[in-house]
């Protein structure tokens, strides 16, 4: 098969949430023909107001597609979406590609890829870093992992949406390994920026000052940057998980276990405060931030 017979030109998005949509607006922008699939049939009409297809579950996407991307909330959704009668695998044709942006457990992938296998379908686990405001510029950070061929076909795809492509493994969940790794020192960072601003103010010192002369120092980091951004909806989805995951590996995650109790106890509106936002500065309301 030569290089323009392989080329992937339908995708479809299954998930059309504050990050799918956007995703599958960039794939429209890129020349992609995109069909669509959201439980929230308006989505499915934002979609098709751009251009794109609505269609009326994951299967009938897949039916049309030559690559899915499945962007959905949890594993549950994500076992659904492909593996369920009405799921993409029972669309997929022989040759056809799931990548799975969602952020959920290695398992899950393994345990979808093995079903894809078996059916002629390839899988890459693509879970995306940055959040809504990426999504929605198109400069996410996508990590990948699946076989090297494969990768190298859906890096146009992936192209559409993202501005870092970084392929870590050729085994299938290394991916999100990756972005479990993202999440744990993400909110770590979260919670040190927190303590260290709250206790300067605490001994006199102005905490929107104080950030501001540590990004020029060794403390900086994303979180410290972007910490007036921050939304707190996904801190205990994505430490459980790592908890979860630790223990499925016969180890254990101390510092996300103390991590989930202490981002329990924090605001979005107390960040905001110590890091000196001024006002009409919008918190990222979407998927994530990371």
């Amino acid at each position: 098969m030569n290089a323009a017979s392989n080329a992937i030109q339908r995708v479809g998005v299954i998930g059309l949430g504050r990050m799918g949509l956007p995703m599958a607006r960039h794939l429209l922008d890129a020349g992609f023909e995109v069909a669509g699939f959201d439980l929230d049939p308006a989505r499915g009409a934002l979609l098709a107001e751009g251009g794109g297809i609505a269609a009326a579950s994951a299967r009938e996407v897949a039916s049309y597609s030559q690559a899915v991307l499945v962007m959905v909330a949890d594993d549950a959704q994500v076992k659904a979406v492909t593996l369920e009668p009405v799921g993409v695998l029972t669309g997929l044709g022989p040759g056809g590609v799931v990548i799975i942006a969602s952020t959920v457990k290695p398992s899950t992938c393994r345990n979808v890829a093995a079903a894809a296998a078996s059916r002629g379908v390839g899988v890459l686990d693509a879970p995306v870093a940055k959040g809504q405001r990426s999504a929605e510029a198109g400069d996410l950070t996508v990590f990948v992992s699946g076989e090297p061929a494969l990768f190298q076909r859906c890096q146009p795809i992936l192209r559409a949406f993202g501005q870092e492509i970084i392929h870590i493994d050729t085994q299938v969940g290394a991916a999100q390994v990756a972005k479990l790794a993202n999440n744990l020192i993400l909110w770590a960072g979260v919670a040190g920026a927190h303590e260290a601003l709250a206790l300067a103010e605490r001994l006199g010192v102005s905490p929107a000052r104080l950030r501001s002369a540590l990004r020029h120092g060794s403390a900086d980091s994303y979180a410290l940057r972007e910490l007036h951004l921050i939304n707190l909806t996904w801190p205990d989805k994505d430490l459980a998980q790592a908890v979860e995951i630790a223990s499925e590996a016969g180890t254990e995650a101390p510092l996300a276990n103390w991590l989930r109790t202490l981002m329990r106890t924090l605001t979005r509106e107390e960040l905001r405060r110590l890091s000196g936002a001024q006002p009409g500065a919008t918190p990222d309301t979407g998927r994530k931030q990371q």
